[in-house]
């Protein structure tokens, strides 16, 4: 289990330095696993992309530099009569000498005064020198973080409204996908369903064109016939939630929104282990099987079965 681990987190790393994310929200999950040959699974709820700065690529403003919102002024002291410049303050930057910086602060006994003035051309031209460094680097960080974002989840850039419309409308042409509808922010609202024989895998969701998938649920069928139910992107020691609460503990991490679902799995089959809270119960000579994950969840372990027919 260690090296599994030690494998997860490897594979995970850039996705950590990147601060990518595939999550559920709020979420109600069904499966059942019939006959040993056949699933049918049903998905209704939240979808969330993650990226660093709490998901939102903000571009870089086109807007040139302006004089006009360049502030300067002398610090002029009572007592000598000596006058230094203060740094210039562009537009929305800090200011604190700014009537807003400590509106309460008490400045009557300042061995100061703060004087406006009128900017040097010298001043004009080191900080529009300085604005237009920073919009390039602004803007190349941007297009880095884009292309990122766009191959990590197959098109989409979270905060980038357009390309997550366009997204949700490109997952409707596919089988399973009922409903895709961007809810704002980085969220998609889902409504997915797939029935089918099992065969060898089974996962949810799968994103076409993504560089990486991290699913959410998997089904796969063992050598000996077995099905097993594994959810590595949603909870457990390697799980994609678990390695980005490692990364917070660390360093920044991107903003999520409530991870809150229920799994529901049901089988005719012999259900030979399973950690659900309360093992599983019989209804119509089934197996129901449930697991409340994220905000409900009452362990931090993944749902996981094994059913053999």
């Amino acid at each position: 289990m260690k090296q599994m681990f030690k494998l997860v987190a490897a594979i995970s790393a850039p996705l950590l330095l990147s601060g990518c994310f595939l999550l559920p929200g709020k979420f109600n999950a069904n499966l059942k696993i019939l006959d040993g040959d056949r699933y049918e699974f049903g998905y209704t709820g939240q979808i969330q992309m993650t990226m660093p700065d709490d998901g939102k690529l903000k571009k870089p403003s086109d807007e040139p530099f302006d004089p006009a919102k360049l502030k300067c002024r002398d610090r002029v002291y009572k007592s000598s009569g000596e006058v230094n410049a203060v740094n210039p303050v562009y537009g929305d930057e800090y200011d604190r000498y700014g009537k807003d910086a400590n509106p309460d602060a008490d400045n009557s006994n300042r061995s100061y005064d703060v004087v406006d003035r009128e900017c040097t051309e010298e001043e004009i031209t080191q900080r529009k020198d300085q604005y237009v460094r920073s919009q390039e680097r602004k803007k190349k960080r941007y297009e880095e973080e884009s292309a990122m974002a766009g191959a990590f989840f197959g098109g989409p850039i979270p905060g980038d409204d357009e390309t997550m419309v366009a997204f949700a409308k490109k997952l409707e042409k596919y089988r399973g996908w009922n409903k895709v509808e961007h809810a704002g922010g980085n969220i998609f609202d889902v409504e997915y369903s797939e029935t089918g024989p099992i065969g060898n895998y089974f996962s949810f969701p799968v994103l076409p064109d993504a560089q990486m998938q991290y699913p959410f649920f998997q089904i796969i069928r063992r050598s000996d016939g077995a099905v097993e139910l594994l959810t590595p992107g949603i909870a457990g020691q390697g799980s994609m939630f678990n390695m980005m609460m490692m990364k917070e503990s660390g360093g920044k991490a991107p903003k999520i929104s409530e991870i809150d679902g229920v799994l529901t799995v049901e089988t005719n089959g012999t259900v030979a282990t399973n950690n659900s809270v309360d093992g599983f119960t019989e209804k119509d000579g089934r197996k129901v099987m449930s697991w409340k994950i994220g905000k409900s969840a009452a362990t931090e372990e993944g749902p996981r079965a094994l059913i053999r027919f």
